[in-house]
């Protein structure tokens, strides 16, 4: 009899114990995802961006500021694309892409005189179209790119393609002696440095400071 009620006291105990284990909760540790806020960048090797920008521009020929002279110039104005090289480089990742810059401005001469026994207003008018066309390289830096914004730096090398136009009423002859310029190919280069901010999930806001078509430029970037 002692041998039967120890065996039922024993199996009772391992049924009570398989009940318990089955019946309570299991702790599990939570999976780390990319999108946690300790690891999650807002530029890393599957980033994609275009930048819409506007600038301060530059004046690549001189001004003359003298009665009669009248000028404009344009705001300078870009577009870019990047895109991450995908294996990192040392404590970032490197963007690389395409950037074209347009720029443009005219100057004009007005002034009143006598041809031909004729009194009338003359005019002399220049206007200068700049295109920049380069390649774009930018690094990123894991300690300067948090979730929703970061600080970068990066050149630009390429060409600057100048055009030139002149017109006038003036009836002299040798109106053309008064010709400025014609167009032109030269090299494009900046060192910049920058900054985004997000302020949603795929759409933030940059600002840019350099040595290139314009020295201060700022916009909207569009990361897909």
């Amino acid at each position: 009899m002692k041998k039967i009620i120890f065996t039922f006291l024993i199996a009772g105990f391992g049924l009570t114990t398989s009940l318990k284990a089955d019946g309570e909760p299991k702790i599990t540790q939570p999976i780390s995802k990319k999108g946690n806020s300790s690891g999650e960048k807002c530029f890393d090797e599957n980033t994609h961006i275009i930048n819409v920008g506007i600038g301060i521009p530059r004046w690549y020929y001189g001004l003359i500021n003298s009665p009669g002279y009248t000028h404009f110039i344009t705001p300078a104005l870009s577009i870019s694309y990047e895109q991450a090289y995908k294996k990192k480089l040392g404590p970032g990742y490197l963007g690389v892409g395409a950037y074209f810059g347009y720029q443009g401005a005219w100057q004009k001469y007005t002034f009143n005189d006598w041809y031909n026994g004729t009194y009338g207003t003359y005019y002399y008018q220049h206007q200068w179209n700049y295109f920049s066309v380069a390649a774009r390289g930018v690094y990123h830096w894991d300690v300067l790119n948090s979730k929703n914004a970061e600080v970068y730096a990066g050149v630009i090398v390429g060409l600057r393609f100048q055009t030139y136009s002149y017109t006038t009423n003036d009836p002299d002859p040798y109106y053309n002696n008064f010709r400025l310029s014609q167009g032109a190919v030269y090299p494009s280069y900046s060192v910049f440095a920058g900054a985004r901010w997000y302020f949603a999930k795929n759409f933030g806001l940059f600002a840019e400071a350099g040595y290139g078509i314009s020295y201060l430029s700022g916009g909207l970037s569009i990361k897909f």
